[in-house]
């Protein structure tokens, strides 16, 4: 077939019917082919692929001012789902990332007065950090997660 020949299907039922000898007719010849066609055709696995998984790197909470300890960011990349809750009328809530290596600050996170969560990303270089919270008149929870990609293989 390669070549540009092409072979018909009334061709090859012809010479499976010389071959078995003309008992079986054209129906049957058809229904024995598409056996074998079907049974040369494999379902294939599905392939392997990546996924971004997230990796906690620590939770806190509390009511007031606080200093995390330090914490790796193998990729750099770091998301923070943060809540504030019960908070008085001039509640306040911010979140510094800061770098564990030097102390200073590398990004404002959050800020944010009264009730109210969210997600917020901080992307740098791979680092060692530490997250300081300012708050005022209410209560807090925040968890620092990063990236990591896995390989998932369907069974």
């Amino acid at each position: 077939m390669g070549q540009g020949r092409y072979v018909t299907l009334a061709a090859v039922g012809r010479r499976v019917g010389l071959i078995v000898g003309r008992r079986f007719s054209g129906a049957v010849v058809i229904l024995l082919v598409g056996a074998l066609f079907a049974a040369g055709c494999k379902a294939k696995k599905p392939a392997s692929h990546r996924e971004t998984v997230w990796q906690a790197l620590g939770t806190w909470s509390g009511h007031g001012n606080v200093q995390t300890e330090s914490f790796n960011g193998d990729s750099g990349a770091l998301r923070i789902r943060w809540k504030a809750s019960h908070a008085a009328p001039d509640g306040l809530f911010q979140l510094t990332v800061h770098s564990a290596i030097s102390g200073r600050p590398m990004g404002l996170v959050v800020d944010h007065a009264g009730d109210g969560d969210g997600t917020a990303f901080f992307s740098d270089d791979p680092h060692v950090f530490f997250a300081v919270v300012d708050s005022k008149d209410l209560d807090w929870t925040f968890t620092v997660e990063q990236p990591v990609d896995i390989i998932v293989t369907p069974r």
